[in-house]
């Protein structure tokens, strides 16, 4: 899976390839999101109300909730939990690093469906 990941991160991003911190604030969504989709699985569809709601069972390292981009915040994610019918949705996003424009005019997001990408400040959709 995380070969899966690494090429779908060298594949997205513009100009070559993601640094390091980009690249494991993508991992962190993507396995944040996973643990949604399990909560989601178990919860009749649902999504968590917020993702403190995935502690201890779906989640256990709460400095995952931190983006490399600023380890320093503890909550370096924004979080939209999609309804129930677009909980697979290609184009709904769940999960956006909140720092990441900052640094690059660029949009690290995790979609419903849990494909990740880097996307320029403007786009919104995969």
């Amino acid at each position: 899976m995380l070969v899966f990941l690494a090429v779908m991160v060298f594949s997205s991003g513009g100009g070559g390839g993601l640094r390091k911190n980009e690249f494991k604030s993508m991992t962190n969504a993507r396995n944040i999101c996973l643990a949604c989709r399990q909560y989601a699985r178990e919860h009749g569809g649902v999504y968590p109300p917020s993702l403190d709601t995935l502690f201890p069972q779906y989640l256990t390292d709460r400095p995952t909730l931190a983006s490399p981009l600023n380890p320093a915040e503890p909550s370096g994610y924004i979080y939209s939990p999609p309804s129930p019918a677009r909980t697979d949705s290609p184009d709904t996003i769940v999960l956006e690093d909140k720092f990441s424009p900052a640094l690059a005019h660029e949009r690290i997001v995790v979609y419903a469906n849990g494909s990740a990408r880097v996307l320029p400040m403007a786009a919104a959709s995969p």
